[in-house]
């Protein structure tokens, strides 16, 4: 088929295409969306994450571990408005961070920070009542380490 001849069919079948579907298919519809839904929830594996807040969820709680510290030196060179950081991790089931990076500022984490994620616990994020894995972003204050 030529273009313009499929441009025709198209604007004359776009009345149909945009017609609003009858009441008792939209229903149907929906009714069938929502058992694939629950069944879907049901065979999930709920320790594969999640990004946060999609679907709606209780975000993981962290219940221990120290607060991250940054070299003072390194953030010497940050911008004065620059006071909080921005960390996307992962959150397993067993309370753990994996996979942590730091989103703004344009900081690395170093080798003590890595080691104080590895002592942080959480709670694991809630999914319509059960725990599940979640990639999620935290925010801190950047406070600088002490010298020794």
């Amino acid at each position: 088929m030529h273009l313009p001849g499929l441009v025709s069919l198209l604007l004359l079948s776009a009345p149909v295409l945009a017609a609003e579907p009858k009441a008792q298919d939209k229903e149907s519809f929906e009714a069938e969306l929502q058992r694939t839904l629950e069944t879907f929830e049901q065979n999930m594996d709920r320790s594969t994450p999640i990004p946060c807040g999609n679907p709606p969820m209780r975000r993981p709680e962290r219940i221990s571990g120290e607060d991250l510290q940054f070299d003072p030196r390194r953030l010497a060179h940050l911008d004065e408005d620059e006071t909080h950081y921005l960390l996307t991790c992962t959150f397993k089931l067993d309370g753990t961070v994996t996979s942590c990076r730091i989103l703004k500022p344009a900081l690395s984490l170093d080798a003590s920070n890595r080691e104080t994620l590895k002592q942080w616990r959480f709670k694991p994020a809630i999914y319509k009542d059960k725990p599940i894995a979640a990639t999620c972003t935290l925010s801190g204050k950047l406070t600088p380490r002490p010298e020794n």
